[in-house]
């Protein structure tokens, strides 16, 4: 009798969360609210607004035994900053030829990046249902190798504090390489991870090492705006 009671007040708050697709075996939807960076932040850094997408992502995880299909709905929003090949490689040389238009000057688009990402927590009954709130530093970056470009010799460097959302984060920096223009280009990785309000909260910051671009990738952290729940 315990047993039957115990089940009964589990699927009653599993009804009441509004998942009752774990209970009859439907999919069940996640959907996070968006995450952005306000303007004023954009616009002092130089970067600007290239990409806003929502992605979904079916998966089959385990709930209280079971074998259930969930869909996370994830809020995407792709900041860049446009460049030449000479800033990319640092080439002061080539930089100079370009000054003096000796050269063209090979113009990179999206020469840096900055992505934010809201993926819903999928929290029910205190089990957190999407995977990517436990995603270490390097499977978030594979994760964004579609908006960032493909990183090589990844190699984390530091980890340092930044403010987001009225709090500090951790910043795990990492140094790579990836290839430009047919050129392998030394890059720096910035990545966070964190939950608010419900939702998981994913900013990678992607650009050339031989430009110093710490600061504006701090500055956008501490622009993100979200509202969950």
């Amino acid at each position: 009798m315990r047993r039957i009671i115990l089940t009964a007040v589990v699927a009653l708050l599993v009804v009441s969360s509004g998942c009752v697709g774990l209970i009859t075996g439907e999919t069940v939807e996640f959907e996070a609210n968006d995450a952005s960076v306000e303007d004023a932040e954009v616009d002092s850094t130089d970067y600007t607004l290239n990409n806003s997408s929502e992605r979904s992502i079916t998966r089959d995880v385990s709930f209280l035994g079971q074998e259930r299909t969930i869909r996370i709905v994830n809020q995407l929003n792709r900041h860049t900053k446009n460049g030449t090949l000479a800033e990319a490689t640092g080439n002061e040389t080539l930089a100079l030829a370009v000054e003096r238009d000796r050269v063209d000057a090979t113009n990179v688009p999206d020469l840096a990046q900055f992505v934010v990402v809201s993926s819903p927590g999928a929290k029910v009954l205190g089990q957190t249902l999407n995977p990517a709130a436990s995603w270490s530093n390097e499977r978030i970056l594979e994760q964004v190798a579609d908006q960032t470009g493909k990183l090589n010799n990844l190699d984390k460097e530091e980890t340092r504090t930044a403010e987001s959302l009225g709090e500090d984060r951790n910043v795990s920096e990492f140094s790579a390489t990836t290839n430009m223009k047919g050129k392998e280009v030394d890059v720096r990785a910035h990545v966070v991870s964190y939950e608010h309000e419900g939702d998981v909260i994913i900013a990678v910051g992607v650009h050339p090492e031989a430009m110093d671009e710490e600061d504006n990738v701090d500055e956008l952290l501490e622009g993100i705006e979200h509202s969950g729940d």
